[in-house]
């Protein structure tokens, strides 16, 4: 919105200004653009505050891009739960249907194993979520995974 006074005329020459890419944006450069002289264009730049209104311009976009991509998190967030609740589902029905007189004893140590780890794993991020810590230490392979990779039908059926 052009600041009172300035003419539509003035006011479309900054939005030139304003429109070119950040790292182009120059009065020359605006000049050239809105076919007026370069003097002409900085005696409008400093009469109009160019500088600052451009700098608050870029602000607000950035504030609004912020916006968006932080509703993007949210709703990529909700879809990433709904599907790992999903996964986890499946994974239950999966282990509920294993056999064990149908698994030999390095299958159902390696079933036991996976499982403390996971129920400890998650008792220790929940721990940490309670107390407020930042980082929690995700370069280890889910334990989810490593059971549907490592607990195919071919291995259970044994």
């Amino acid at each position: 919105m052009a600041p009172a006074g300035e003419s539509s005329k003035d006011y479309a020459v900054f939005r030139v200004y304003r429109d070119l890419p950040p790292t182009q944006r120059t009065v020359v450069r605006a000049a050239t653009e809105a076919g007026i002289s370069r003097r002409s264009a900085y005696d409008l730049c400093k009469r109009w505050s160019w500088v600052d209104r451009v700098d608050a311009w870029d602000d607000e976009c950035h504030q609004t891009e912020d916006r968006e991509r932080l509703e993007q998190i949210r709703q990529m967030h909700k879809v990433h739960r709904s599907a790992g609740r999903l996964a986890v589902g499946k994974a239950m029905q999966a282990l509920n249907q294993l056999q064990p007189s149908e698994m030999n004893p390095s299958q159902i140590a390696r079933l036991l194993s996976l499982g403390a780890k996971l129920e400890r794993d998650t008792l220790i991020v929940s721990v940490e979520e309670l107390q407020g810590v930042d980082e929690i230490d995700e370069g280890e392979p889910d334990p989810w995974e490593q059971l549907m990779h490592e607990l195919t039908p071919d291995d259970v059926a044994g």
